[in-house]
Order: C-alpha cells, then sequence, then structure tokens
C-alpha cells in the first residue's frame, strides 16, 4: 500500500491558509488529527499549522506518549485538565501569531451534523478572551479544500475499507433469520470486520446499527442501534457498517427483507431503487451536486412517497464521515474527480418499514464508481 506523505499534506494546508488569507490553521478535528498526524487520536486536541509551514499538535496529556510513538510527528505540546485554551495560546505566542488571524474548526455551513472535534462553545470563549487581539474565526475550509480530493494513497485505503465492509455485510446478512436478535446479527458483522482489520466501528448512532421491522421506519429515523429485538419474517432489516482502516472510514448500509415484501412494501421498495439508480447516474463530472440531489427528491414525488424520502444523500468520506462534499440542496460543490463519498438514500414509512444506502463510491471521469461490490439493492431473504 502507498505510503502517505505527511509533511506535503502539511504544506498543503499551510498553503490553504495563506490562500485564505489566515495567518494559521488550528484544527480540533479528529479528521484533522488524523489527516495530519497517522495516529489514532480520539481524545481533545488540536493541529496547528502556520501559513508559514510549521505544524505541531496539542494533545491531552494522558495518551501524548502514545501518540508520539505511533504517530508521524513527534511536535506534541500536552496539556492536562483544563488547560487546553492556555496552552494554544502558549504556542501561538511562540510563532508570534497572538494577535494573527486564526481559522478554526467551528462549523459546516448548511451541515446538520456536528462533524467530530469541532470547537465547543467554552473552548471559542476562553480563547477569545485569552487571545484578545487576535482574529478567531470559522476556517474549516482550510482543511476541507486540502481533503476534499483524495490522492492515490487515501484511494487505496477507502478500497480497503469498502473491501471489509462487503466482507462484514455478507456475514450480517448471512445470520439473519427468523428469531435471531438484531443484537446477535450486529455482534457476528462486528467479528467480521474485526477479523478483517477494522480497528474502531466509528459511528456514534451505535457502531454496527441493525434495524428490523416497525424499527426501520421511524419517521426520518436514520439511525437505529442494535437491540435484543428479534427479527421476524415479513420484515425489512437495515445492516448499517462503520469499520476503520488505517485511520480511513467506509460508511455502508444496505438493507435487507426477510420473507416476501407486500404490495405496499414492494411500492416502498421500488421507488428505493428507483432514487438509488437515480443518483448513481446522476453524478457525473462538472455537474453541481444540488441539481442530483434535486433529481432523487423528484423520483419519491413519482411514487407519492416525498413525505418519507429523505432530501439527504450522502456525505464526503475520508478520515471523517462529516466533511464535504455534502450531497443535500445546500451544498456548493460539484461532482468533480476523485471525491469519495457515502452515497445515501433514505426512505422511512412509518407502520411499513424503511430501507438505508449508505454506499462508498469513488467519483471518476466516467461517474460515480462504487468501492464495495455489494449491490445497491435490497437483498431478499427467503423466510
Amino acid at each position: 500500500m502507498q505510503a502517505i506523505n505527511f509533511d506535503q499534506r502539511r504544506q498543503r494546508v499551510a498553503q490553504s491558509a495563506a490562500k485564505h488569507g489566515f495567518d494559521a490553521y488550528l484544527g480540533t478535528r479528529q479528521a484533522g488529527l488524523h489527516y495530519l498526524n497517522g495516529a489514532f487520536m480520539p481524545w481533545r486536541g488540536a493541529v496547528l499549522v502556520t501559513a508559514s509551514g510549521e505544524c505541531e499538535f496539542i494533545y491531552w496529556a494522558m495518551d501524548a506518549s502514545r501518540i508520539r510513538e505511533e504517530g508521524d510527528s513527534k511536535a506534541i505540546f500536552e496539556f492536562t485538565f483544563a488547560n487546553f485554551p492556555q496552552v494554544i495560546k502558549e504556542r501561538l505566542e511562540a510563532h508570534g501569531l497572538s494577535e494573527g488571524r486564526i481559522g478554526v474548526d467551528l462549523v459546516h455551513p448548511g451541515a446538520a451534523q456536528i462533524a467530530p472535534g469541532m470547537l465547543t462553545a467554552g473552548e471559542y470563549l476562553e480563547l477569545k478572551a485569552t487571545l484578545p487581539q487576535a482574529q478567531i474565526e470559522n476556517g474549516v475550509d482550510i482543511l476541507d479544500e486540502v481533503m476534499l480530493i483524495k490522492d492515490q494513497a487515501e484511494i487505496e485505503r477507502l478500497r480497503w475499507a469498502a473491501e471489509v465492509s462487503d466482507y462484514g455485510f455478507e456475514q450480517g446478512l448471512a445470520a439473519i433469520r427468523e428469531g435471531v436478535t438484531e443484537n446477535e446479527v450486529a455482534g457476528v458483522i462486528e467479528a467480521a470486520i474485526r477479523r478483517k482489520g477494522s480497528t474502531w466501528s466509528w459511528a456514534i448512532t451505535g457502531g454496527t446499527e441493525v434495524g428490523s421491522g416497525l424499527r426501520t421506519g421511524f419517521l426520518r429515523g436514520v439511525s437505529q442501534q442494535a437491540t435484543d429485538k428479534k427479527i421476524q419474517a415479513q420484515e425489512f432489516v437495515i445492516l448499517d457498517l462503520h469499520p476503520m482502516l488505517d485511520l480511513y472510514l467506509a460508511d455502508m448500509a444496505v438493507p435487507a427483507f426477510l420473507g416476501t415484501p407486500d404490495k405496499q412494501q414492494q411500492h416502498l421498495i421500488d421507488c428505493w431503487e428507483e432514487v438509488v439508480a437515480t443518483m448513481l447516474a446522476s453524478l457525473q463530472p462538472g455537474r453541481p451536486i444540488a441539481e442530483c440531489v434535486q433529481q432523487g427528491i423528484q423520483v419519491f414525488e413519482k411514487y407519492g412517497l416525498s413525505d418519507y424520502g429523505l432530501p439527504l444523500f450522502g456525505h464526503g468520506l475520508g478520515t471523517c464521515a462529516r466533511t464535504r462534499p455534502f450531497i443535500n440542496l445546500n451544498s456548493k460543490d460539484v461532482v468533480t474527480p476523485g471525491m469519495v463519498i457515502a452515497l445515501g438514500t433514505h426512505l422511512y414509512q412509518p407502520g411499513v418499514g424503511g430501507m438505508r444506502l449508505e454506499y462508498p463510491v469513488l467519483l471518476t471521469e466516467q461517474g460515480a464508481e462504487p468501492l464495495v461490490r455489494t449491490p445497491a439493492k435490497v437483498h431478499v431473504i427467503n423466510a
């Protein structure tokens, strides 16, 4: 597998900061810590990249020694309890930037979900108080624009994560039968992806998700943590996997159905599968993402199911799954070769059931290339 050039990444972020008119980027998102240091960094921390090209990390003391051994950088400054903003101030002062324009991770405009590690309100207020002469502004695009187009080393890792998803899905699908619990199926999937090298099921929604029956049909219900509910015949089952391989994430959800769908369930399936096919076909280079989204919405309307289909069709993938491009009507991005997304299609009808697609896709000059081999369809299992 191709090695990652972390120095090159840091220089690109420095150049991005300068392009946006910032003196430095102070990134607290887990995405940036992973992207720029190459070690699993689950605790509070920050990466400081100056526009002149210097890079260092500020990390929780109780985990810092591991990061020095396992990460790419030895330039790690520790903090202990509540002095995180104070150490940030000291490092900015050391670089002569205490009165500079600093880009921080505050918010993704137009996105409802918060990326792991965004600066908290308390930290922001304390930084403003301790650095009264600094201009502290939202700087998420400094990093996002660098991460948006994947290089070959990243694509290799994302393919690997997708392959592990395929294996986990196959094992989970084989475990579905009448009377087995959602939790048991989730356990089978977890064991399978760990065998293949996954080191963390990253989702905050319960890791590996398995939902069945009426639990798949919560209105706008995009998450189903596994429970001890027993799966029954004539039910939808959603399997949603989140493995991490060498800090790169997969996000794969594909639905199954145990038994034979009735007329109302089949109508739901027909709609969902047409939306999926429409979205995959729509992702052609140069097209505005919001325009692609509108095509998917029109299919929900065609089937009379727009009250149950979500106008949200996925997000970027890399060292985070809460990053551009966001596949929704607010997106300002255009389809560009080299982007990797988790293409989504969500349809949840209370009392009937629901389906979710989250599908790792590489965008190429020819369009959307799935990174998984699992077909994007409802997998019907004989009861």
